[in-house]
């Protein structure tokens, strides 16, 4: 566990203390040493949003399906989860295309879905990588990965998340979930190395102080535990898609391989060194990288393939354009939805009748953020004035302390936020409320049996929230 560090390069982790690793080559050739092994290579591709103003999330997976089909793995070794309801979605001003950069190529075209609509959860994703076969032979496509001791598995996870979770659609992934999938697939053999990227608000917290550094498994985060990935290519940039295009840290090292024209950089490049780049180049929120360092001296290539021309791959089309284009409108990815309707808003295109609707949308939206966080700090407030002693410890509701997640917390946590969900309203349907719950977690750092407590201040705080049935509040 820990923080990746080069020579050239001190990097300062939040809440992670920064480790020294010996200095090795940024280009190795480990192709003798994975021939010799044989293992295949397994690709699972995540985009666990939906709706329009997450555009942004299935742009990069589309994206990353084509650099993986591009690379010659081939369809069966490739899964993918994404609900789909965007290149068709009313407001694409191309219907039946995806772009991930601005002009951009489509990268939708081709691409094969495994996973879509209700079926992008965090119970079949869970099962997929685990490859329970059995329970996923009525759900899609019914692919899992199906690994064994030499192969190597690409995990490619774009979406929303908050201290110790990924979100999907309508059900949260907490961490020691995700722990326990990778100690089963450990434990069954299913791998020789997993290389995780993972592009979402405080993606850090999943795995720091959490993932084990003897496994085999690397994670390599957007963002640190307490800070927000942030979306690209927005404003004026997604010009009539008026919304982002992209995440900063996913098309940074997408389109960095992009720019990869000759066969050689791109067969001998490892983690590490893809790692560096991004996170120089990501200026906004502080790349990271956990789990085992072994594993960071692999080829890149070794996990998602490179087209080599001597073999007559198969590729998807079509092939991605290098963009030279600054990323100069990023913003974070809690203020998407805000920004793009205030920038629909400012146009001279639309109606009388379309201004009214979306003024009204956005007036709506932000009713029930006040909502949403009178209904949260009532809670907060209720449970600091039983038990005062802790409020020094977990801090305060819009400033909560920094506590480190362990995994014996996460029954309290997830206690609490079902109460949550059932008696208050849908936090996987309201990502805006996502952005309060460190407080939550931290009280449960604090004491895991606090959840007793908190769940009947939660059903005497919501009885009036619940009868709005209050969704989609970014």
């Amino acid at each position: 566990m820990g923080v990746f560090s080069f020579v050239s390069l001190t990097l300062f982790a939040i809440g992670s203390a920064a480790i020294h690793v010996p200095y090795r080559k940024p280009w190795i050739d480990s192709e003798t040493v994975n021939s010799f092994f044989g293992g295949k290579k397994w690709v699972v591709l995540v985009a666990g949003s939906d709706g329009w103003n997450n555009y942004r999330h299935q742009a990069d997976i589309c994206h990353a399906y084509q650099i993986i089909r591009e690379n010659g793995i081939p369809k069966e070794n490739i899964i993918t989860m994404m609900v789909d309801d965007i290149a068709n979605n009313p407001r694409n001003p191309t219907p039946g295309m995806i772009i991930n950069q601005p002009n951009g190529k489509d990268v939708y075209k081709g691409v094969v879905i495994d996973y879509k609509g209700m079926d992008v959860n965090s119970t079949n994703f869970l099962k997929i990588i685990t490859g329970d076969k059995k329970a996923m032979q009525s759900i899609g496509t019914g692919k899992v990965i199906e690994g064994g001791p030499h192969d190597k598995v690409f995990i490619n996870f774009v979406d929303h998340g908050t201290t110790g979770i990924l979100g999907f659609p309508d059900d949260l992934l907490y961490a020691d979930e995700l722990n326990d999938a990778l100690k089963t697939m450990h434990a069954s053999a299913r791998y020789r190395m997993v290389l995780m990227y993972i592009e979402a608000c405080k993606a850090g917290s999943m795995f720091d102080g959490i993932l084990r550094d003897n496994t085999g498994v690397l994670a390599v985060t957007a963002s640190g535990p307490r800070e927000n990935s942030f979306g690209c290519y927005c404003r004026s940039q997604s010009g009539p898609y008026k919304t982002c295009l992209g995440d900063f840290f996913s098309v940074t090292w997408m389109e960095n391989w992009d720019a990869l024209v000759s066969e050689s950089p791109k067969k001998k490049r490892t983690v590490f060194y893809d790692f560096n780049e991004a996170r120089t180049s990501v200026t906004e929120s502080n790349v990271m990288v956990y789990g085992d360092f072994r594993t960071g001296h692999e080829t890149l290539s070794s996990f998602i393939g490179y087209k080599n021309r001597s073999k007559k791959h198969p590729s998807a089309e079509p092939v991605m354009t290098v963009t030279n284009k600054p990323k100069n409108t990023v913003m974070s990815s809690r203020t998407v939805y805000e920004n793009s309707v205030q920038q629909e808003l400012a146009g001279n295109e639309l109606s009388v009748s379309e201004r009214h609707h979306l003024s009204t949308e956005l007036h709506l939206n932000n009713e029930m953020r006040l909502i949403i966080d009178k209904a949260l700090r009532t809670i907060y407030s209720k449970v600091v004035k039983a038990r005062p002693e802790i409020i020094s410890k977990v801090g305060d509701f819009y400033e909560p302390n920094h506590l480190e997640l362990s995994l014996d917390m996460f029954p309290c946590y997830k206690s609490i936020l079902n109460k949550i969900t059932e008696s208050c309203f849908s936090l996987p349907r309201n990502p805006y409320a996502l952005d309060r719950l460190t407080i939550f977690a931290n009280f449960c750092v604090v004491d895991k049996h606090i959840h007793q407590l908190v769940e009947k201040l939660v059903s005497a705080s919501c009885s009036n929230v619940h009868k709005l049935n209050i969704k989609n509040v970014y």
